[in-house]
């Protein structure tokens, strides 16, 4: 099926959901959401343009990724599931739900609809019953068979005409008054009828007359709906509709059909689709068919110029008009063609627009000819934007199959890429597992939101993850955030504090930088991962902790195990089950959605809107090779918004066109690298080694001229092999 009619037959669907009475959400299978109803964005308080740019789990709190591709799987086996949860409204605030949810086939895709019930509204149930009876004069009653408890509406008392402080309605004596206002026949029928229902669990409805105690005739229809539960019926619900005011009314309804069934004037009824859905007897054999065969067909099969691509605006200029006369030639049955001037009148009933027509042939009348020509243009406009439109479709297809088969946020890891995923599927695998991880990636890939990522999906999801990151902290310091100290242990130490695998205890601590880490270090953080124990500094009891290890590295360790600056037991211990986070350059697919992804982020925050992104931009950076990877394009698009006057984003190109023009990319980022913040300590410490000589100590030594304790300069040195 081609994608207009795919688009089309959606829109079909979704306008239908327009008349249901609850919310209701379109789903596709990535759960971002792509339609909904009126109710469901006046319940949750969005705009429909909001609620298109997300995704299910970031409206309910109980679901992720995950759970929405489980349940995706389940609907594909079992067509359809009933969902629990809460809805969180665009002010934060939080109710519970049910949602039923079902697949449909619109063509080229099989999508979800989800009808949501607000269960919120559920205690004011005996309430809303009370004024629900009272506005449509329908009395209800429900009876819990399991305690013999009847509950009725006050508009019971009303119907039966009886005074509800002296004639209290109970389970004891309901039948009872049933039973004196119907007659005998009514009286089995009704007990039969209701002993029936209630053994099958059928719902089941009886019409019965009656009189009253004063004389006054009614005429009622009892609607019985029982709740039955494996084999035992738990509560009747139940209805009685007086109906005596309609059946007065039969004889002028009567009356009304038989004149337009017989009226000379040719008449027929239109929905908004084009389908007939009446003609009276003139219309059928005018045209030579039947009353019911006319009731077959739209109008598209008895006008000849009337197509379905331009029904919507003819439909469209009679609404708005009211009324409009048109001429229009007709088909009749056997082929030939007449001539027929057309009344065509706009209506509502119950809500659903109707066109009433009527028709008259050879009259004298003539159409307002500057009228027709002003429609006939308007219409050809409309059918050739229609066509303009269909060719952007076409020529957008690819990037709209990309955004629908592709792109998902995963716990805010942005990305369409395929190479990319077999990373987020690494991260399905190990979150549900106890092993200890080691994400390896170039600064700026974003190993921290992988290491988030494993840690929400696992047992351990509920709690914080704690983060450690052992570059920014000084060596004589980190041993004492990692195990915590004992009061007194060192100068400034006043009080005991508990070290970071304390806090992180039956929950993820992530160790960013791990390359950083001391070595004398490393022998405690061994003990830690294959004992469980430590000791805090200054202290003598061992402590045990249950804690899983997510490390990180921008630096290659084995080469560091080589040199021996790394240990190799540690190594082997932390590389369990190693990801490799890939770097940008990687994955240029994605730098189009990272694009958009930062800009609206950054002109959210600054309180701009910038829908408009040139092609070239995107087109330029796509051909970057981005040495900082995300960071670094994160950094350019901030910029790049806040140098943004108005509502197309504004970037310097010239910078990266030095890159985009080289013929050896990867040569482009050798030289664009950046030194890790060792090697420019490296680098620092060797020249000022250089100009004092070699001389490390004393008051013409290196440590004096950059500022440093002696001890601290050699210890600096033997970490980073630096000898004199």
């Amino acid at each position: 099926m081609p994608i207009d009619d795919s688009i089309e037959r959606l829109q079909i669907y979704l306008g239908a959901t327009e008349l249901l009475q609850t919310g209701a959400v379109w789903l596709a299978s990535d759960g971002r959401i792509i339609g909904s109803n009126s109710n469901f964005e006046r319940e949750l308080g969005y705009k429909k343009s909001d609620l298109l740019e997300k995704f299910i789990f970031q409206i309910n709190p109980r679901l992720n990724l995950i759970e929405w591709k489980r349940i995706w799987k389940n609907l594909q086996t079992e067509g359809k599931a009933e969902l629990d949860g809460d809805h969180i409204t665009a002010d934060g605030r939080l109710y519970p739900i049910q949602m039923s949810v079902v697949l449909v086939d619109v063509g080229t895709q099989v999508v979800c609809i989800g009808i949501v019930k607000n269960l919120l509204s559920l205690s004011r149930y005996r309430d809303m019953l009370e004024l629900v009876s009272k506005m449509t004069k329908i009395a209800a009653f429900e009876w819990d068979l399991i305690v013999n408890e009847l509950i009725v509406t006050d508009e019971m008392y009303e119907i039966l005409h009886l005074d509800k402080q002296k004639n209290q309605i109970t389970a004891a004596n309901f039948r009872s008054y049933l039973d004196q206002y119907l007659g005998p026949e009514d009286r089995v029928q009704l007990r039969e009828t209701t002993l029936k229902a209630i053994s099958e669990g059928r719902p089941t409805q009886l019409e019965c007359t009656g009189k009253l105690a004063n004389g006054e005739q009614k005429t009622v229809v009892i609607h019985i709906q029982p709740v039955k539960n494996d084999e035992n019926t738990l509560k009747v619900f139940g209805a009685v509709h007086d109906i005596t005011p309609q059946k007065q009314a039969v004889q002028p309804l009567e009356l009304t059909q038989f004149a337009l069934d017989n009226a000379a004037e040719m008449i027929n009824w239109l929905d908004q689709s084009g389908k007939i859905i009446y003609a009276n007897q003139a219309m059928a054999d005018k045209l030579g068919y039947t009353k019911a065969e006319m009731e077959q067909l739209s109008v598209f099969d008895i006008v000849p110029s009337i197509q379905e691509v331009g029904w919507d605006y003819i439909f469209s200029s009679i609404k708005a008009k009211k009324q409009l006369v048109i001429k229009r030639e007709k088909r009749h049955r056997d082929g030939s063609i007449l001539n027929m001037e057309t009344i065509a009148n706009f209506i509502e009933f119950d809500g659903q627009p109707i066109i009433c027509n009527y028709l008259r042939e050879d009259s004298v009348a003539k159409m307002d000819e500057r009228e027709n020509k002003i429609l006939q243009n308007q219409l050809q406009n409309a059918l050739d934007e229609i066509a303009l439109l269909k060719n952007q479709i076409e020529m957008d297809n690819a990037c709209l199959q990309c955004e629908l088969a592709g792109q998902f946020n995963y716990h805010n890891i942005i990305t369409c890429s395929d190479r990319y995923k077999t990373v987020l599927q690494q991260v399905e695998q190990v979150a549900d597992t106890a092993a200890t991880v080691l994400i390896t990636g170039e600064t700026g890939t974003g190993k921290e939101l992988i290491a988030r990522a494993i840690h929400i999906n696992s047992r351990q999801g509920k709690r914080p993850m704690v983060k450690v990151n052992c570059a920014a902290l000084p060596e004589n310091l980190i041993e004492s955030e990692l195990f915590g100290h004992e009061k007194g242990s060192f100068t400034g130490a006043v009080a005991r504090k508990p070290g970071r695998f304390e806090l992180a205890n039956h929950s993820t601590l992530f160790l960013d930088e791990i390359g950083e880490m001391p070595l004398d270090l490393q022998t405690k953080l061994l003990r830690v991962l294959q004992e469980g124990e430590f000791e805090r500094v200054g202290g003598t009891e061992t402590l045990r902790t249950d804690v899983r290890i997510i490390a990180a590295t921008n630096r290659d360790l084995t080469e560091m195990v080589k040199k021996g600056t790394f240990r190799q037991d540690l190594f082997y211990r932390l590389s369990v089950f190693p990801i490799h986070n890939m770097p940008l350059r990687d994955r240029p697919e994605d730098i189009p959605l990272l694009i958009q992804h930062f800009t609206k982020k950054f002109a959210d925050k600054m309180g701009k809107n910038i829908p408009k992104i040139p092609q070239k931009i995107i087109s330029t950076l796509e051909k970057y090779s981005f040495p900082g990877n995300i960071r670094e394009l994160e950094n350019i698009i901030e910029r790049a918004v806040i140098l943004t006057a108005d509502d197309t984003l504004n970037l310097d190109l010239t910078p990266f066109k030095k890159t985009t023009n080289s013929n050896d990319q990867a040569a482009a980022h050798e030289d664009a690298q950046f030194k890790t913040f060792d090697e420019m300590q490296r680098d620092y410490i060797q020249k000022a080694l250089e100009k004092t000589e070699g001389r490390v100590s004393g008051p013409d030594g290196a440590a004096v001229l950059l500022g440093m304790n002696d001890k601290t300069l050699f210890s600096k040195m033997a970490k980073l092999d630096i000898r004199k």
